[in-house]
């Protein structure tokens, strides 16, 4: 009831016709505000690895953004890269803020979901 409930609520946020929206990739700049704010979340953030999508242009005001981390665990090793779904703050097209929604850290429930929601959304991961 839970995964239905948050599948509802995210998937009424994600733009339809994400797949024949507009991409582009993220500049160095933006992938520092993601990886400063969402970094804050890991243990380590420094030796933390990223997978960059495409940003996929959206006409909200904050769009989702989905990427991966490989992060280390308690014990000091890396657990795999995982999905994680957010939303950034833009402004003239440039990404100015990101707001963490799931993924990683979560339940396998819910990262799976974040999975999910990211490829409804056109993310795709190598």
């Amino acid at each position: 009831m839970l995964r239905t409930t948050i599948a509802l609520v995210v998937i009424a946020t994600i733009p339809a016709g994400t797949s024949s929206a507009q991409q582009r990739p993220l500049t160095d700049a933006e992938k520092k505000i993601i990886t400063s704010t969402y970094g804050s979340r890991l243990r380590d953030p420094q030796s933390a690895q990223y997978r960059w999508p495409n940003l996929i242009k959206a006409q909200a005001d904050a769009p989702d953004y989905c990427f991966q981390v490989n992060a280390k665990n308690s014990y000091g090793g890396y657990v795999g890269f995982q999905t994680v779904l957010g939303s950034v703050t833009q402004q003239n097209g440039t990404i100015v803020g990101y707001r963490y929604k799931m993924g990683a850290e979560s339940s396998s429930m819910m990262i799976d979901t974040a999975s999910e929601f990211c490829a409804i959304g056109g993310y795709k991961f190598q």
